[in-house]
């Protein structure tokens, strides 16, 4: 899902989010935290059928709410509801019911004690404007001066404007979605649309049924004078699936051959994980003034550039079909569909495409702050954070398909995403492991325990030297991992060391495990650099301890050089320093600062992909507060 606000930039690489610029609150509002729903009630079905008015705002009507006891004995049913919306009366199986309203919450006194295993039915009346939380659970906005109404409710903005048990634990098995408003509107919501009757009085009266299971934050609706149009995804030669779109028509040109792209989408994600979930219903977008958010069948979408549809489609797999079992495990759902963005990047553009995806996103994880298994779940500004549960839980993905070779890392996501055990409920983080070892044949416990409940990332100094003559010729390469702030302090992973020398060069995989390791790798010739982790699979920063510029200062030539779309700058820092690196033309003008800060000992990479910029030549100019400075020349195509 995405906030309601425009992209953020990557601290240390400075450039733009490559998906959705996700669940970054547009101003501080009230936060709601857990739920306080009765726990030994399981819900089985929803059913909101509510009125939208929008002079003046607000809304109105009735939300059924049906499940089964799961203990005995139970004698007060309590359900989630924001107290700025007043409840005026409830029935429970038919008949009048006493209740409660209290603050996020209400108790129904039940009739008579209920045993494990019975059913009940609460209908809940009630109206009032709701109070926005979050990222904007449900907005009255407006767009050229007509209203345009829409939620979003992840993670506990539900109970903002209707009644539940406001937990993602505890899916619906289905819903039906009835919204009654001026009939100038279209109303997108889950699943499929049953009928838009005339309801009299200007009003029209729009039924949607979903008959999968659903969490509570997946439900969702958006309303405005869209305009309409659908693609088709030809899943087999017989049978397709609908991608509907609603879409603010003076934005539906832009859109159109943006979100056509979707059925390409599909295609990949259905060969990578299995067949869309919802084949019966159907896929879709309905814009709002966020960046996305993956409601269950109808994605909201702010803007429609590739990375955002791509990612909110892969959701729809990994957070609807099988959704995090608490907030705690968010990065199944966020970790997910950022890697999938990526893999869909790979198979659409080829591998270069997929690196310069991932480049960013490693650099910003290598930053994350907290522990990406226990994330702060207290707020949804901090729940949300983009370099923790986004980038760091990709770069997770991308390390465990390291760890585990990709034959058996693509295995595990469609074993992942087919289990019976998980399809259309939720998961934690050790059913994925245990899918990922028996599957591999591995002990992952380590790598888990490092990537999801520690902190940091290593920092790896590489010393290497060459020796003997003939068959004995060797490079001794020693990886020394800088003690600092990690947990835990010494890291456990394989890490890829290419070595070169004019005319040869390989490439070693070594088990590094130790505060100081040693390694003898073979090598006829006298080497001129050996890169550690060349081709981008680690979380880490690595210092060159052959370097002998000044405190480790270095700037590399950009690549590739000439170039005419863009160009990767990496540097080098042994310690810690306040560093920038601008881009100036030939008459010493800058054009763009592209770092400009504190940043701790590593290797970093920057890519620059100029803007309204005429070819040429460039100077980029790398300077540090210790006054170490240098310039090396680029050209634009």
């Amino acid at each position: 899902m995405t906030a309601l606000v425009c992209l953020p930039l990557i601290a240390a690489a400075q450039h733009h989010h490559p998906a959705e610029m996700e669940k970054v609150p547009l101003r501080a509002r009230q936060e709601r935290t857990a739920t306080q729903a009765s726990s030994w009630f399981d819900v089985q079905y929803y059913k909101l059928d509510l009125a939208i008015d929008v002079n003046p705002n607000g809304l109105s009507g009735a939300v059924t709410v049906t499940g089964k006891c799961l203990q005995s004995n139970s004698t007060v049913l309590t359900l989630d509801l924001a107290n700025s919306m007043t409840i005026d009366s409830i029935l429970l199986n038919g008949s009048p019911a006493f209740f409660v309203q209290r603050s996020g919450s209400f108790d129904v006194t039940l009739d008579r004690p209920y045993l494990a295993g019975e059913q009940l039915t609460v209908l809940i009346y009630y109206k009032g404007l709701p109070v926005p939380t979050g990222f904007g659970s449900f907005t009255f906005s407006s767009h050229n001066g007509a209203p345009w109404v829409f939620s979003l409710s992840e993670p506990y903005g539900s109970m903002d404007w209707w009644p539940c048990r406001n937990t993602p634990s505890d899916k619906a098995d289905s819903a039906d979605i009835i919204i009654t408003c001026d009939s100038v509107y279209k109303v997108g919501s889950q699943g499929l649309l049953i009928s838009a009757a005339d309801a009299g009085n200007g009003k029209r009266r729009h039924h949607w049924k979903t008959r999968y299971p659903i969490a509570p934050y997946l439900i969702s609706i958006a309303m405005a004078q869209y305009e309409q149009w659908s693609d088709y995804y030809r899943y087999s030669p017989t049978d397709s699936l609908e991608v509907l779109n609603y879409i603010l028509p003076d934005h539906a040109a832009d859109a159109r051959p943006k979100l056509a792209k979707t059925i390409g989408m599909l295609a990949h994600f259905s060969e990578l994980f299995g067949p869309y979930p919802f084949l019966k219903e159907k896929y879709g977008h309905a814009e709002f003034t966020g960046g996305g958010m993956e409601h269950q069948t109808m994605t909201s979408l702010g803007r429609f550039d590739e990375d955002i549809v791509a990612h909110e489609l892969a959701h729809q797999w990994f957070g609807d079909m099988i959704t995090c079992r608490t907030w705690s495990d968010l990065w199944l759902n966020e970790g997910f569909a950022q890697y999938s963005t990526g893999l869909y990047f790979d198979r659409e553009y080829g591998t270069e495409r997929f690196r310069q995806y991932m480049a960013p996103l490693l650099s910003a994880a290598s930053s994350a702050a907290g522990r990406l298994g226990r994330p702060d779940t207290t707020s949804p500004g901090a729940l949300f954070n983009f370099s923790l549960m986004y980038a760091k839980g990709a770069a997770v993905l991308h390390m465990l398909r390291r760890v585990m070779g990709d034959a058996h890392f693509f295995q595990a996501l469609r074993a992942y995403a087919g289990s019976t055990a998980l399809q259309y409920s939720t998961a934690t983080t050790a059913d994925l492991r245990n899918i990922c070892e028996n599957i591999s044949g591995k002990d992952l416990g380590p790598f888990f325990d490092q990537w999801l409940y520690g902190e940091n990332v290593p920092t790896y100094i590489v010393r290497w030297e060459w020796s003997g003559a003939g068959d004995s010729a060797a490079v001794l390469v020693t990886i020394e991992q800088q003690a600092g702030r990690t947990i835990p302090a010494v890291f456990t992973m394989p890490l890829d060391l290419r070595i070169r020398a004019a005319g040869r060069e390989t490439t070693v995989t070594v088990q590094n495990s130790l505060p100081v390791q040693s390694y003898r790798i073979p090598f006829a010739s006298e080497p001129h650099t050996v890169v550690l982790d060349p081709d981008g699979w680690l979380l880490k920063r690595s210092i060159d301890g052959n370097d002998r510029s000044p405190d480790g200062f270095r700037l590399e030539q950009n690549f590739p050089n000439p170039f005419s779309t863009h160009t990767t700058i990496r540097y080098h820092l042994s310690r810690q320093a306040d560093v920038k690196l601008t881009i100036y033309d030939i008459l010493g003008r800058e054009v763009e600062t592209l770092v400009n800060g504190r940043q701790e000992a590593g290797v970093y990479e920057v890519e620059w992909k100029p803007a309204d910029v005429r070819s040429g030549m460039f100077f980029i100019n790398f300077s540090d507060s210790r006054l170490n400075q240098i310039q090396v020349t680029v050209k634009l195509k």
